[in-house]
């Protein structure tokens, strides 16, 4: 099983399909858990542009700088 993406509008059934890569068979049995749902909430934020930015000490030392 693959990963998918179901449009914003959508309003019918899901369905998935499984491939299975064993030489065993598999089954799929009532009640069994064969795949989960994330959902995902998509933000389109404000932007604002700038001539400049303000300076800060964050950030001076770039990548690595923390030693981490």
């Amino acid at each position: 099983m693959g990963a998918g993406v179901i449009d914003a509008d959508y309003r019918g059934p899901v369905g998935l399909v499984l491939f299975n890569h064993s030489e065993a068979d598999f089954a799929v049995k009532p009640g069994g858990h064969i795949a989960q749902m994330i959902l995902q909430v998509i933000a389109t934020p404000k932007v604002a542009e700038v001539e400049d930015l303000d300076a800060t000490v964050r950030g001076e030392g770039g990548f690595g700088s923390t030693g981490v």
